[in-house]
């Protein structure tokens, strides 16, 4: 009996002593770190239920190590820290929130050596830093954002699946590897890196909405089938843009200033809920959709083609504009048979030798004119006017009462 007591009594002092143990381990945000004495407190800390803000330091010094840390339920901010050059989070696993470096003009490495899981990672205004790197692989993540560092290279993505990723002026960076990468809820925009980045997106199925610009390479997109939103390709000095199997793209296609551009195949394109914008391709001297039927909004062609052919299109809702400055290209070709009955906008302009082709839609694929949008949509646009004159006419006059 007396036995049995005293492995009883032993057995609730280790577990008081396991419970002391473990909750110093843990802490409760927010935390709010403002000095010295607030860093030295977070140092012990393994995981904390809620968020923390690093921001604004100038006096702790150069480094801030946060070794222990291995959890944060909540968001982790390191920003405005004028004198960091160094974070060490070698044991973090785990974001539930946002983990964000914003502002730290000095930063030049950090340690994410075990980070494997975080809702989103904003990496922004990081001028000095050298390289991004993940060697447990980020396997889970809903939003990258990467802007204005100084990142050669950005290691260690193996996420399958994210909503929004967008990686741009970051001047030295030359390879993205996303080749684990399968699907693309919302936006992905990479744009204005180094002019010799290679982008590799060779798993890619699916994407809501792409914009591409400055890439010397793209490797991918061989698996996309449709696209929910917009697909554009922007200023990039690749020679050849394939989509093979793209089928439908609900908004608009534009593939404009590629200068090197002189093969663009999309064999399989049906459908477009937007425009068909390519403009400026100079070297790109055939335009070729076989299998398009129908754009929902203007067909734009500008550059210095020799031959559109669009033989299966049958229902432009739009105008249509095609503008060449080669004297090989004939009106009478192809493009003539398309006035009338299948193009419904008011708009339809085809020449060839022109010395200044000029395209009818701006910069982010939609068009100057009505005739970008389809008749549904004009008309959605019109009784939307009429209805708030007619609500601005009646508020007028109960003022006058």
């Amino acid at each position: 009996m007396f036995f049995q007591l005293f492995i009883f009594v032993n057995f609730i002092i280790y577990s008081v002593i396991a419970g002391s143990l473990s909750s110093s381990n843990s802490c409760t945000g927010p935390i709010e770190v403002k000095s010295n004495q607030d860093v030295d407190r977070l140092r012990n800390c393994q995981v904390v239920d809620g968020s923390i803000a690093i921001k604004n330091m100038s006096s702790y010094g150069e480094i801030i190590n946060l070794s222990q840390l291995q959890q944060v339920h909540g968001d982790l901010v390191f920003e405005g820290n004028g004198d960091l050059t160094q974070v060490v989070l070698a044991s973090l696993k785990q974001v539930d929130g946002k983990l964000a470096f914003q502002n730290n003009r000095q930063l030049e490495r950090l340690d994410l050596t075990q980070l494997t899981s975080v809702q989103s990672l904003d990496i922004s205004v990081e001028p000095a830093l050298h390289a991004i790197l993940f060697p447990s692989g980020l396997s889970q993540i809903d939003s990258l954002t990467v802007t204005d560092t100084i990142a050669t290279k950005i290691e260690g993505l193996t996420t399958s699946k994210v909503k929004d990723v967008h990686i741009a002026n970051n001047k030295y960076l030359k390879n993205i590897n996303m080749n684990h990468l399968q699907q693309v809820s919302g936006t992905m925009t990479i744009a204005a890196n180094s002019p010799n980045l290679t982008l590799d997106l060779s798993s890619l199925s699916g994407i809501y909405q792409g914009d591409f610009r400055d890439l010397a390479q793209l490797v991918g997109l061989n698996k996309v089938q449709q696209i929910t939103g917009d697909l554009s390709f922007v200023a990039n000095s690749f020679s050849s843009l394939s989509l093979p199997n793209i089928t439908q793209i609900a908004g608009t296609l534009t593939v404009s200033n590629n200068l090197q551009l002189r093969n663009l195949s999309v064999p399989q394109l049906q459908m477009l809920g937007g425009a068909l914008s390519l403009a400026n391709n100079t070297q790109l001297s055939s335009v070729n959709v076989p299998k398009l039927q129908q754009v929902d909004g203007t067909v734009d062609i500008t550059g210095n083609f020799d031959k559109v052919d669009l033989p299966s299109l049958v229902d432009v809702r739009g105008g249509l504009n095609v503008q060449t400055s080669s004297n090989q290209f004939s009106c009478d070709d192809g493009v003539n048979k398309l006035q009338g009955g299948v193009t419904k906008g008011h708009e339809f302009t085809c020449k060839s030798n022109v010395s200044n082709p000029t395209s009818a839609i701006n910069h982010n694929g939609t068009s100057s004119s009505d005739d970008a949008t389809s008749s549904s949509n004009k008309h959605s646009a019109m009784s939307t006017s009429i209805m708030l004159t007619g609500n601005f006419m009646i508020l007028i006059y109960l003022f006058i009462q």
